[in-house]
């Protein structure tokens, strides 16, 4: 190279330096803008998977006994012994059953018939009733699968075997417990992030409300040193979040984190790179802060919820759903996040999504340049 394309690789360097150095003191110094970028993913993933918990952690149980004998007891200690089942005072009958469901206070009604300490010591079956206040499906189908389970664990350290004449041994791999937010807070970090990308696009459009942008034209900064230091402030504080908002999940929510903390970083970083330079172009066209959230919102966050498998399996059974989910950059990191956090997967493994957001991060932020370039010569 030339001496003189040296020179203008180290001024262009310099150019870079001071847009980045310019970026970060605007967002320290700006409370708003601060929040938005580092812990805003934090405090919305801890609200979401609150808001997207399906899980029914504690459930009230009220029992008619018509057994009393030891091993009914025995039973009733044995699902309580964890904590999550309480039980209320003994009921004598349907009917007082029926008064604790109208008045919300238990979740379900045990019956334990007569001759259950009998069936057990004959090791036949030894069948109960449960009755479940079925108002809210999701509690009771809950609540029928902590009885069932602790039943059978029961009947399996009693008797040695279970109360069904024959036995469905179900192993689930991933997620023992098949708690939701185990599945939820990993597809969640795909959202949350969304909030740093549209800093960098509030980034963009805040300079032409404020007026600075136009000062920043009459500069030898060029666009394409202009986006990308706004990209590597953004980028690089977006993963400071990252960590953040995982350290919720992990320690928190007790997700469980099983693959490599080196690899989801990366992984994110190729995903906010991707939605970087989507925000960045929409930043073109758009001199708005309020326009920039709102089309945002609209064209990434609450498409994110429905169209992306986070609460709902892809339709392919409709062309146009499926493409629409495979243009957001949210669906293929729910998929990098699930598999990185509960599978261990790596790189290799997750290749066709990493490709999909690094060439559509790339894509985007080349048109951005190209456009972005026009309006400053």
């Amino acid at each position: 190279m030339a001496p003189g394309g040296h020179l203008g690789l180290w001024h262009s360097l310099r150019r870079l330096l001071s847009v980045i150095i310019k970026e970060y003191k605007h967002i320290w110094f700006d409370p708003g803008f601060l929040f938005l970028t580092l812990f805003s993913p934090a405090v919305l993933l801890t609200l979401l998977s609150y808001v997207f918990s399906f899980d029914v952690e504690y459930a009230t149980l009220a029992v008619i006994n018509r057994d009393q004998s030891p091993q009914s007891f025995d039973y009733l200690r044995a699902l309580t012994a964890d904590g999550d089942i309480t039980l209320t005072n003994p009921v004598a009958n349907y009917d007082e059953a029926i008064k604790l469901f109208k008045a919300g206070d238990v979740d379900a009604v045990l019956v334990i018939p007569p001759g259950f300490g009998d069936h057990l010591e004959g090791r036949e079956e030894a069948p109960v009733n449960l009755v479940v206040d079925g108002t809210d499906p999701t509690t009771a189908v809950s609540v029928m699968s902590s009885v069932e389970g602790r039943t059978q664990a029961f009947s399996q350290n009693t008797v040695g075997v279970t109360a069904a004449p024959f036995e469905v041994r179900n192993r689930i791999w991933f997620n023992p417990n098949l708690r939701s937010q185990h599945s939820m807070v990993p597809g969640l970090m795909a959202l949350v992030l969304i909030l740093p990308s549209m800093a960098a696009a509030l980034g963009v459009t805040r300079e032409k409300e404020v007026g600075t942008y136009e000062t920043m034209v009459t500069t030898p900064i060029r666009g394409h040193e202009y986006l990308i230091g706004k990209l590597i402030v953004y980028l690089s504080l977006g993963l400071v979040s990252t960590l953040l908002a995982l350290a919720v999940a992990v320690y928190w929510f007790r997700v469980p984190f099983r693959g490599g903390l080196g690899v989801y970083m990366l992984l994110t970083a190729d995903y906010l790179f991707a939605l970087m330079g989507y925000c960045l172009l929409l930043a073109n066209f758009i001199s708005s802060q309020r326009a920039t959230t709102s089309l945002v919102l609209l064209t990434l966050f609450i498409p994110s919820f429905f169209l992306t498998g986070l609460t709902f399996p892809i339709d392919k059974s409709s062309t146009g759903s499926w493409l629409t989910a495979q243009a957001l950059p949210t669906t293929h990191f729910i998929t990098i996040s699930r598999a990185v956090m509960l599978k261990a997967l790596g790189v290799a493994d997750l290749l066709p999504d990493v490709t999909i957001l690094g060439v559509g991060g790339a894509l985007s932020l080349v048109v951005s340049i190209l456009l972005f370039s026009k309006k400053l010569r």
